[in-house]
């Protein structure tokens, strides 16, 4: 019994070294080996709208985190000034084709003419073999022929310059009646409005955003893995994934990112490389992105929001 006494403790102190050889195993293994990362991030799409024209905002139709669907009226710009425009546009294509339709008149008239003239200049050709007129005569008639063909000549250019005139006023009308329907500024995909400014009265200014759209269907998560766990992940590897504020939820692998920036290679003068003369002996494993895939119907039950923390962990 005096030996157990003994040889008990050293046992206990065996045991111990050896559990915790064990646990610092399995604790190396699921830090360092497993893939797995807490550094993850939901994402979304953001669709920036702004308006194609300019002026008044005189209807603003949605209020910021309203669930919109595409093609819904979101905000409508003063649509007078475009209105006149449209009316200017096509009444100058009316007369740009009142124009063109004299020039058409006109050189049916001096065809006419010029045929005239023609039969006019062979009869008298005729007449002069017969000695019955005189060459000035004849010469005359040949010359009203030339002037003639000259004037037709003049009207079909303004026939060319009319139909091209038409083809501007007829381009114009369209671009005035676009101007007019993108005074309308529509969803472009079904999302949520965020962090709205805009206000109804504001002047949009065209090409300057005015609000911004997360796309609803774009939910997915990005993590931020080692490079050393990167051999155990795949495309298509089932995921789970936990939000920090609790709620679980299932993701696939969607794809993993080719590059990162090097922080040690930084652009030099003259294109060089601009390598770091200093070596840190300690070096961290890299974090590449993971691209991670979600159901639309999990990412709007959840209600997911773009920016959250998440904790990632893959199955298989």
């Amino acid at each position: 019994m005096t030996e157990w006494k003994k040889i008990l403790p050293q046992l206990i102190t065996v045991c111990v070294v050896i559990l915790a050889l064990v646990l610092g195993w399995f604790a190396w293994e699921y830090y360092t080996r497993s893939p797995w990362t807490r550094d993850a991030r939901v994402r979304a799409d953001v669709v920036t709208l702004s308006a194609d024209v300019s002026g008044r905002i005189v209807k603003l139709l949605v209020h910021d985190n309203q669930h919109v669907t595409k093609g819904d009226l979101l905000l409508q710009i003063d649509p007078e000034r475009y209105e006149l425009a449209v009316a200017h546009a096509r009444r100058a294509v009316e007369v740009a084709r009142a124009s063109l339709g004299q020039s058409q008149a006109a050189i049916v008239a001096v065809q006419a003419q010029l045929r005239q003239r023609r039969s006019e200049e062979s009869r008298r050709s005729r007449l002069r073999q017969t000695s019955s007129i005189s060459s000035e005569e004849w010469e005359k008639s040949s010359t009203d022929v030339a002037v003639t063909e000259a004037q037709l000549l003049r009207e079909q250019a303004n026939l060319r310059l009319a139909q091209a005139n038409v083809q501007l006023a007829e381009a114009a009308l369209t671009q005035a009646d676009l101007d007019l329907q993108r005074t309308q500024v529509v969803a472009q995909v079904s999302g949520y409005v965020t962090n709205l400014l805009t206000r109804q009265g504001d002047y949009a200014v065209a090409g300057h955003a005015l609000l911004a759209l997360v796309d609803s269907s774009s939910f997915h998560v990005n993590g931020y893995f080692e490079e050393t766990k990167l051999p155990r992940i795949h495309e298509g590897d089932r995921v789970k994934i936990q939000l920090m504020s609790g709620e679980r939820f299932e993701g696939v692998v969607e794809s993993i990112a080719y590059a990162i920036s090097d922080r040690e290679n930084l652009p030099g003068t003259r294109l060089l490389a601009n390598i770091n003369p200093s070596y840190t002996w300690v070096k961290l494993a890299q974090r590449v992105p993971v691209r991670i895939r979600v159901d639309a119907q999990v990412a709007q039950r959840l209600r997911l929001r773009a920016g959250t923390t998440a904790t990632v962990t893959i199955i298989d």
